[in-house]
């Protein structure tokens, strides 16, 4: 666990939020089967471990990066990525419906199951919120710098509106297949960087009108944003706007290339357009073949220790 068990109340805490996670029922969200408690030599409290479904296709940010180098010899249309994103709105109205904070969404954080249906994951990092909207961070942590909201950054508060940040950054992960937010920037710049007003620029080949929604997440004043009830409807009216495809066709063509992935390098060589004997559909293009790009900026995970107020401290690549 990320947020760590510092003595007997942190585990009874977990437990508690564990049982009510243990009954989320909710197709964008990865289900709770159980908690298992591990006895470690060097401490006197068990280390809570959960038991999740298996997810064939595993998280959706190492999926988008496959995609974009051509290990998946593939290339999702931006139709697939919107339905990503409406999957993904879809299972965190869920959750804040219920009072729960993620505090760590970010694709890395969602899982792509077979049916290619994606579901909010990894509730390390999650708070239910009992009497009040919000939850104060009192112990250091490590903390996912880029994913976080100014107020979250500056005072340790969390709301569902900053979800709805992490959100914003989270369609900028997918609509730039996996990419780092923040290129270039340390994570100890951040905070001034977005009280002056910066803000991640758009990826390439990014519409207009889902980048206004991506600017709409990242408000300064957290009640300025959109709920995640909003931001689903106007991402399905943006999907409506764009000609539509066969979801047969295209879970088919997904599964298709994640099968000639997974048969190893060999597969990754073959010409899609021949090898599958014509099944693969014209709406996709193949995936850019001899990406020589740097795979450093995808190793960084952008998290970092955070020490509880405005002032935190680490390697930035920790």
């Amino acid at each position: 666990m990320r947020v760590g068990i510092h003595s007997q109340e942190d585990l009874h805490e977990f437990l508690r939020e564990a049982e009510i996670m243990k009954n989320f029922d909710h197709e964008n969200v990865v289900k709770l089967l159980g908690v298992t408690l591990q006895r470690e030599q060097d401490s006197s409290l068990p280390v809570p471990l959960v038991i999740l479904p298996y997810m064939k296709h595993g998280d959706l940010r190492r999926f988008l990066i496959a995609t974009r180098y051509g290990d998946i010899p593939m290339f999702v249309p931006y139709q697939s990525l919107l339905r990503f994103i409406i999957d993904i709105a879809a299972g965190m109205d869920y959750l804040s419906s219920r009072g729960f904070l993620h505090r760590d969404l970010a694709a890395r954080n969602c899982m792509l199951g077979d049916d290619l249906r994606v579901c909010v994951a990894d509730f390390g990092m999650s708070k239910k919120i009992y009497s009040s909207n919000y939850y104060r961070q009192k112990v250091a942590i490590r903390v996912p710098i880029k994913w976080m909201a100014i107020e979250s950054l500056s005072e340790s508060v969390y709301t569902t509106k900053s979800d709805v940040w992490s959100f914003g950054v989270t369609i900028w992960e997918i609509v730039s297949r996996g990419r780092t937010p923040y290129p270039g920037v340390h994570n100890y710049e951040l905070l001034d960087l977005l009280l002056s007003g910066h803000r991640l620029k758009p990826p390439e080949d990014c519409d207009q009108k889902l980048y206004e929604v991506m600017r709409s997440c990242w408000d300064s004043e957290p009640t300025r944003r959109p709920d995640f009830r909003e931001l689903g409807d106007t991402l399905k009216g943006l999907l409506s706007e764009l000609p539509e495809l066969e979801a047969s066709q295209e879970a088919s063509y997904i599964n298709q290339g994640l099968e000639l992935a997974a048969a190893g390098a060999a597969a990754a060589s073959r010409d899609p357009q021949t090898d599958s004997g014509g099944r693969w559909e014209n709406e996709y293009l193949p995936s850019p073949v001899g990406a020589t790009a740097a795979r450093d900026e995808e190793i960084e995970d952008g998290y970092l220790k955070f020490i509880t107020g405005s002032a935190f401290k680490g390697d930035d690549n920790a």
